[in-house]
C-alpha cells in the first residue's frame, strides 16, 4: 500500500528502472513527461523521443541500481536525488561496463500521475581538487 507521495514516487522510479532493464520502452515512455530533458553523464542531452530512440538503437542497459534515494515533494513537483549504477553496453558489442552517477530527477504530477520531466546524471569519480577561496593569498 502506498501511503504518501514520496512512496508513490519511489514506486514510479522502481517502475522506470524495471522498464529500462526489461527494454519495455512503451512502459518507460508512460513515465516520461512529453517535455523531458534528459542529460547524460557525458553532457549530451535528449528529449523524450530521442532518449527512447537512444535506448532502442544505441545503448542496451541490463541493470539499473539506485542507492540512497531522497525525495522531496513540493505539491505537484518533486525532486529525487541519489546514486544510479547502470550496467550497459553499446548495442552490437560484447563488452559490458558500469556507469556510476549521482542523479537528480524532477517529477511533475498531472492528470496521468507522476511523470519525470528532468534527469541530470553526473559521473562519480575521485574528489575534485580543492578550490581556493576567492581573494585568498596564493
Amino acid at each position: 500500500m502506498i501511503e504518501n507521495e514520496a512512496d508513490t514516487l519511489m514506486a514510479a522510479e522502481s517502475e522506470r528502472c524495471a522498464a529500462i532493464r526489461d527494454q519495455d520502452y512503451a512502459r518507460l515512455g508512460k513515465l516520461l513527461h512529453p517535455t523531458l530533458v534528459h542529460v547524460h553523464t557525458r553532457g549530451n542531452q535528449d528529449t523524450r523521443e530521442s532518449y527512447l530512440k537512444y535506448l532502442t538503437d544505441v545503448l542496451e542497459i541490463s541493470d539499473v541500481t539506485r542507492e540512497n534515494l531522497n525525495v522531496t515533494v513540493y505539491e505537484d513537483c518533486a525532486v529525487m536525488t541519489g546514486r544510479q549504477i547502470n550496467t550497459a553496453r553499446l548495442r552490437g558489442t560484447e563488452s559490458w561496463g558500469q556507469v556510476e552517477a549521482q542523479v537528480m530527477q524532477v517529477w511533475v504530477k498531472g492528470e496521468g500521475g507522476w511523470k519525470q520531466v528532468a534527469f541530470q546524471a553526473t559521473p562519480v569519480a575521485g574528489s575534485p581538487p580543492a578550490i581556493p577561496k576567492f581573494g585568498a593569498a596564493q
